[in-house]
């Protein structure tokens, strides 16, 4: 066990001096921030970095720091993620992937969102890391990317729904009765209403309801940290690193928890670019979204740990006990003597995941918007229109919700689509978010030494460190999609599907046409009057 300690330690230390690498060289890299300014000054400077790029200001500008951290964090989904694994994996599974994979998969992250944080402070433009992959690899692969990770954003959002829903549903039969499978359905319904109405509502509502979600869980957070650390106080023991395996059925169940334990653990790291989708609504994108992503995955690491151990110690030192269906077994054993905690603490593990569906769901919306704007084909360019007191993208809104809908219900009607406990959805939105990142990826391993691209000037980065980060990235995600195939091969099948798709979508379809879908830079005039027509 102390073993396991000492790697999360060095882990988080790891963490540590990443951050503060890169915060030294943004101070010596002479950016000045314009945040004590007025916010029209504000304004001014990010619009001017926004028109380089040739798109104008459409969007409002109304996200501020918090905002900026609330947005992957919520995306992680650290409460509702956390009870998924621990309700999944079993006391059998859970305290050896804690002490070995959590240390391990922390290192991982570290290397991806750094990679992440450095294109996220170089383009800051609601396509992200798929603007970077059109300057690094060529336009074809700036659209594959972006529709990879369009896709990746909608399973994991279905996913994520799909489960709060699945959750409530559960909760419901073991205190009220009826049926499971209809108060799922039901929740399901009621969950995309609500989410598409907040898409469409713009920014404001949504910036609110993710600071909101996010104050919610850190305080919930740290609140069942008091009391799990009060209940095991003086013992803290966790259990055998290797659990026995028994012979036949159960040999096999206890390797599939450990699988899915393992690749829910690794969900908890992936922020599914909720964070790059808002860099054309946030102030000093460049330097806020980075950090902000860079510090909710440190948070999560951090208190994700000493959290989730000190539920796998509480299940190991008292038997599982309580009656609420699908409840967290341990926690509920420690407060059973109130019953409202009980229920109360079930609403806030399906509002943490319907946060981070949210989350994903409005960044697709965003990233969709974006990549149709770009296009010459007027189906498309529809997607891109942004209504003028709202701010938003409807028509991109509207497609996302009823996709996401689709796959979500297609996942519960089918059993062998969904899976145990929807890890074919799991599976799919890993492969595809990180087939999203590997492109940029693979065109910054292609830089030679000291050479950079001119309109890749990233304002966070780690610097010496950044090509073994960028080759540990690299090798990280390739494995990790790699075991995600393996593990439930309906999903690879689903991923090749839309990895075909998404290859045809950004062929040419002729000389001509390829002409005429090249975007040429638009003059200051037509910028000038898109934004007139959008005032802040």
């Amino acid at each position: 066990m102390w073993i396991g300690f000492g790697l999360y330690g060095a882990a988080a230390l790891a963490w540590l001096a990443v951050f503060a690498a890169a915060e030294r060289r943004r101070q010596r890299s002479g950016y000045q921030s314009l945040t004590r300014y007025a916010a029209y000054i504000q304004f001014m400077q990010d619009k001017r970095e926004l028109n380089r790029h040739g798109y104008a200001q459409q969007l409002k500008r109304a996200f501020g720091p918090f905002t900026a951290f609330a947005l992957p964090f919520n995306a992680m989904a650290l409460l509702g993620g956390g009870a998924l694994f621990l309700h999944v994996a079993g006391p059998e599974s859970a305290g050896g992937l804690i002490l070995w994979a959590w240390p391990l998969l922390g290192l991982a992250a570290l290397a991806v969102h750094a990679v992440s944080a450095e294109l996220l402070s170089a383009v800051p433009t609601a396509k992200g890391a798929s603007h970077a992959a059109e300057w690094l690899s060529g336009k074809a692969a700036g659209r594959v990317s972006g529709l990879l990770r369009l896709g990746g954003q909608w399973a994991l959002a279905a996913w994520m729904s799909l489960e709060a829903a699945r959750w409530i549903g559960q909760s419901w039969q073991g205190w009220l009765g009826g049926s499971a499978a209809v108060v799922t359905a039901v929740m399901l319904a009621v969950s995309f209403a609500l989410q598409g109405l907040i898409c469409l509502a713009g920014n404001g509502w949504y910036g609110f309801l993710q600071r909101a979600i996010a104050g919610i869980q850190i305080g919930c957070c740290l609140l069942l940290l008091v009391l799990l650390a009060g209940a095991l106080w003086p013992s803290y023991w966790l259990p055998s690193i290797v659990p026995p395996l028994e012979a036949g059925a159960g040999t096999a169940s206890l390797r599939a928890d450990w699988a899915l334990g393992a690749l829910l653990l690794w969900r908890l790291f992936l922020s599914g670019g909720a964070a790059e989708a808002a860099a054309e609504e946030t102030v000093e994108p460049r330097m806020r979204l980075p950090w902000g992503q860079f510090q909710s995955a440190a948070y999560v690491y951090t208190g994700g740990y000493v959290l989730l151990a000190l539920a796998a110690m509480y299940a190991a030192a008292r038997p599982l006990a309580g009656t609420a269906g699908a409840w967290l077994h341990p926690v509920n054993s420690a407060i059973a003597s109130s019953p409202g905690s009980v229920l109360a603490l079930d609403a806030l593990i399906a509002i943490s995941l319907f946060g981070g569906s949210l989350s994903l769901l409005f960044a697709s919306t965003r990233l969709a918007g974006a990549l149709a704007r770009d296009s010459m084909r007027p189906a498309l360019r529809r997607l891109s229109a942004v209504a003028v007191k709202r701010r938003t993208f409807d028509g991109a809104a509207v497609l996302a919700v009823l996709t996401t809908a689709a796959l979500a219900a297609g996942a519960a009607l089918v059993p062998a689509a969904g899976g145990p406990h929807g890890a074919s959805l799991l599976a799919l939105g890993v492969m595809l978010q990180h087939g999203a990142l590997l492109l940029p990826l693979a065109g910054l391993l292609r830089l030679r030494r000291g050479q950079e691209t001119p309109q890749l000037v990233p304002l966070w980065s780690p610097g010496p460190a950044r090509a073994a980060l960028r080759w540990t990235a690299a090798a990280v995600l390739a494995a990790i999609a790699a075991a995600a195939a393996f593990f439930q091969p309906a999903a690879l099948a689903a991923a090749l599907l839309w990895l075909a798709a998404a290859l045809l979508a950004a062929r040419p379809r002729a000389a001509a046409a390829g002409a005429a879908e090249r975007r040429s830079m638009p003059s200051r005039q037509d910028l000038l009057q898109l934004e007139r027509s959008h005032p802040q």
